[in-house]
């Protein structure tokens, strides 16, 4: 039998699954509170204006819609029943409230639903490429509304989070300048591989924003490093300080996880507590959100197990490349529907599982 002669729909049934253990150690929104959109009943036969807003054209009106962020643009839609209307009738918003209603509760839970437009949501909605590589970013990583793989949220320092008093002591801030940034609310719940507990009441800012106020305040890179160093006594801070204000230097059409190891990587104290499982829309109107590979789960428990032939991890594994963190890395992958159905036709496990990819065409 050939791999054509199996329905993608049934290959995908049989080789995909979504790792509860890596969508629990995000913001977890089990129950998203139903916008505060007005019924229609209300609003039967009320006579209804948005004032001098009625004289502007469509194409204007969603212009304006597109710049409100989350919290404006649901009490717009309080205003009047054709406020409630224009609002229903704005797709970008509509679809967000459709497709991804906890991401915009994570917003207000966390306190950021002002800080990005409704244009800035819906076009991270309509992305499947990670913000950092080339990969499927499954994630969106609420501080800077950049959709993110799971590998670039452990790696990239822009991609996390430090309490206010390390913003001060990494990026040599005063607390006048602090308070410039804006403060997620951690929500209680267990965060991270390990599920640990979040710090209760907890606040917490972007790396990527405090590096950026902590360069304009003093200048350049080299004055930032310099007023990072006084400020920190140890080692281990200058280690982490140092980190913190790096940029891995990947291009967006490598693989993160094929190149060299970067080193040790400071320990994440607040890994997923400001990203979410997000789903990707396509202009034809399809939803993904991510496929996880059954097969690669099956690639490293034969390494744990020294099974895995030679030749199969040599072709996987670079020679400069450590084998477990590229391995469980594939494991821990997204991929879209069309690179998953690409991948499993080479996947070693995959193949493991499903005898018919061993004869078929790949």
């Amino acid at each position: 039998m050939s791999t054509s002669s199996l329905k993608p729909e049934i290959l995908i049934s049989r080789l995909s699954h979504r790792p509860c253990h890596l969508i629990g150690a995000m913001i977890t929104i089990s129950d998203p509170p139903k916008p505060r959109a007005l019924a229609d009943r209300l609003w039967t036969h009320r006579v209804s204006s948005l004032g001098i807003l009625d004289r502007l054209p469509p194409e204007i009106m969603w212009m304006f819609l597109d710049l409100l962020d989350i919290q404006s643009i649901a009490r717009f839609a309080m205003v009047s029943s054709r406020g409630n209307t224009v609002v229903r009738s704005h797709r970008p918003y509509r679809d967000l409230v459709t497709f991804a209603p906890h991401v915009l509760a994570a917003f207000g839970r966390t306190g950021l639903n002002g800080l990005h437009s409704v244009a800035e949501l819906y076009a991270a909605l309509q992305t499947e490429r990670c913000a950092k590589c080339k990969e499927y970013g499954a994630f969106l990583f609420l501080p800077t509304c950049e959709r993110c793989c799971w590998e670039c949220l452990l790696c990239n320092p822009s991609l996390r989070m430090v309490t206010p008093k390390e913003a001060k002591r990494y990026f040599g801030l005063s607390e006048r300048y602090l308070h410039r940034l804006p403060t997620l609310s951690v929500i209680p719940g267990n965060y991270g591989i390990c599920g640990d507990p979040a710090p209760d009441p907890c606040k917490l800012v972007s790396v990527k924003a405090a590096r950026s106020l902590g360069l304009m305040v003093h200048g350049s890179a080299e004055k930032l490093a310099q007023a990072m160093a006084r400020r920190c006594k140890s080692t281990l801070a200058l280690i982490v300080g140092r980190y913190l204000q790096g940029e891995p230097a990947v291009a967006q059409d490598q693989d993160l996880l094929l190149m060299p190891c970067q080193g040790n990587i400071p320990t994440d104290n607040f890994f997923g507590m400001a990203s979410i499982p997000f789903p990707s829309l396509s202009r034809s109107g399809r939803v993904e959100d991510g496929l996880w590979c059954k097969g690669c789960e099956v690639t490293v428990r034969e390494h744990d197990r020294g099974r895995l032939p030679g030749d199969v991890l040599a072709a996987v594994v670079p020679p400069d490349c450590g084998p477990n963190r590229v391995l469980v890395g594939l494991e821990r992958r997204a991929r879209s529907r069309e690179s998953f159905l690409e991948h499993i036709k080479h996947c070693y496990g995959a193949r493991k599982l499903v005898a018919e990819l061993k004869t078929g065409n790949s």
